[in-house]
């Protein structure tokens, strides 16, 4: 028998709209920090505040999703820091009702959203069971696909 497996990483990439608030709060730590130095050491409580509320967001902003396809099995794992694993969706390859190229939006259907950000990255629309999942599949897997749904 001949098994069908297919892996695949996708590196999550923070938005324009993340970037501008790392920005901001590394900006804003150091003018309160340079603050505390030259004029008010009272200064260093918000500059740590920031610090420290800065450390611990960018860091929940690293990871990455894990795609498995074995045999009609899919799962998709968020991989956090490269460290921690969580499995975030199953389903199997009968319960796919379409897979469309791109973003696609339909009323009443909820989405979920499983790709990096990245402009220009191939997405694809996986609909099944009322909800839509967004993935960025490599080109094996849209073969693979072509042989069950028309895309």
């Amino acid at each position: 028998m001949k098994d069908v497996v297919f892996e695949w990483y996708v590196p999550y990439i923070p938005g324009r709209k993340q970037q501008f608030i790392k920005a901001l709060m590394v900006s804003a730590a150091l003018v309160f920090f340079i603050d505390a130095v030259f004029f008010a050491a009272a200064m260093i409580f918000p500059a740590a505040f920031l610090a420290v509320t800065g450390f611990f967001l960018f860091r929940s902003w690293k990871y990455e999703y894990e795609y498995v396809y074995v045999n009609g099995d899919f799962t998709i794992s968020k991989i956090i820091r490269k460290a921690k694993r969580k499995d975030v969706f199953q389903a199997f390859r009968p319960d796919f009702q379409e897979i469309l190229p791109g973003k696609v939006k339909k009323d009443g259907m909820q989405s979920r959203d499983f790709t990096s950000g990245r402009a220009g990255a191939p997405v694809y629309t996986v609909r099944l069971k009322g909800e839509l999942i967004y993935i960025e599949a490599e080109e094996d897997f849209i073969s693979e696909m072509k042989k069950y749904y028309s895309i």
